[in-house]
């Protein structure tokens, strides 16, 4: 029986840290930025969106990568984002719309960041990165992303 309890609480803590991993955006895709590989972190879902990179002292190497179930419009903020980063809204083809810079902010009034255009997908990079970021791919990726997406 002491075997059996143990072995639910593995799983349920199992579970439960899975779910926070996708929380997170710790989960990542094999995608390609301008051709060449790309592994961001992902924001698949209304909280991982919300809580993007906040409170993190170092944004990933390639980013994290904001999927949307569809189009959307509106901007993102820095509110509890400690590094300065570079913002890339993608169309649903993987074709960059707008390209932003944006810096920290540690209070309640911060500035929006809009790109004015319709959007499917948003990458977050270190504001250091000089990577055009032109075109997302492959699209096959991108739409099992969005499929994934809630």
């Amino acid at each position: 029986m002491r075997l059996l309890l143990t072995a639910v609480a593995a799983l349920a803590l199992a579970v439960g840290s899975a779910g926070a991993a996708i929380e997170t955006g710790s989960i990542t895709a094999r995608l390609t930025l301008d051709g060449k590989a790309l592994r961001p972190e992902l924001a698949l879902t209304s909280d991982a969106r919300s809580l993007g990179l906040m409170n993190r002292r170092k944004a990933p190497a390639d980013g994290m990568l904001f999927v949307f179930p569809g189009p959307t419009r509106g901007g993102f903020w820095m509110k509890d984002t400690l590094v300065p980063l570079t913002i890339v809204f993608f169309n649903a083809d993987g074709e960059r719309v707008r390209k932003l810079s944006m810096t920290p902010c540690r209070t309640d009034q911060c500035k929006i960041y809009d790109p004015g255009r319709t959007y499917r997908f948003a990458l977050e990079l270190r504001a250091s990165d000089v990577r055009p970021a032109k075109r997302l791919g492959p699209l096959g990726e991108l739409r099992r992303l969005v499929r994934q997406a809630r």
